[in-house]
């Protein structure tokens, strides 16, 4: 019974599954146009196409808040939460803010849940445990340490998200929105992303960031939670998001 194994045991329960549907529009290729295609034509709404994804999410309250990812939610027409007993439930955002790249969705639980415990400090070579659903694999543990702090994530030469821990712990395609926890149980981060072309460069969100999210959602002061969702041509639905690029 090993410390990893004890914070497995007890706060594995606190991460979520969430899968999510998208409606997409699907429009002509420009190119068609040197086909001889007319221009009016090449960008014209070709039908819909429904997308799916996963990610994972960290209750928050007993009540059935859970805190997620932005850019895991935030194009969803619907999101569904896996529990750890592989209860599911249908969830709503209940707030999203894109700059930071997280957000808060809500269930009615079965039961009340268990919340996580949110850090105070983080220490660089302190070990740490990621819990996910890594590549859609349900409650996916890997352990490493905190290889670094104050990581930034950049898009054409210009800072996107600032100050993130830096980690060796596994963190893969669906990991995002998912637990990185100290020895201690208590939460130091949220799972972002693995930087492309490297070997063991995970990002999270930390502690500090994510408390500060939470108190402006209890303040009132995050926008509208849900993307508005216009009606296309066909009647379906097209999420109005905005878009983050993870590099």
């Amino acid at each position: 019974m090993t410390p990893v194994v004890k914070i497995v045991k007890e706060w594995s329960p606190a991460v979520v599954n969430i899968s999510t549907e998208s409606v997409v529009m699907m429009q002509a290729h420009p190119l068609l146009g040197q086909l001889g295609v007319p221009s009016e034509f090449n960008t014209m709404p070709m039908g819909t196409m429904n997308l799916k994804s996963v990610g994972s999410g960290v209750v928050i309250s007993k009540e059935g808040l859970i805190l997620t990812n932005a850019h895991v939610v935030q194009m969803a027409s619907r999101i569904y939460i896996l529990l750890s007993d592989l209860k599911q439930a249908e969830a709503v955002a209940e707030a999203i803010s894109p700059e930071d790249d997280l957000a808060i969705i809500r269930i009615k639980p079965p039961e009340a849940l268990k919340p996580v415990k949110i850090a105070n400090d983080v220490f660089v070579g302190e070990t740490v445990v990621a819990i996910g659903n890594q590549l859609g694999l349900e409650n996916s543990v890997s352990a490493g340490i905190v290889s670094g702090l104050n990581r930034n994530i950049l898009s054409n030469g210009k800072p996107i998200l600032t100050g993130l821990i830096q980690t060796d712990a596994s963190i893969n395609q669906g990991s995002s929105g998912g637990a990185l926890f100290n020895l201690s149980g208590e939460l130091v981060g949220i799972n972002l992303a693995i930087v492309q072309g490297a070997n063991s460069v995970g990002l999270a969100i930390p502690f500090d960031k994510v408390k500060k999210f939470l108190q402006n959602y209890r303040d009132g002061k995050l926008n509208a939670p849900r993307a508005q969702v216009p009606q296309n041509d066909q009647g379906a639905q097209q999420p109005n998001a905005v878009r983050i690029k993870i590099q």
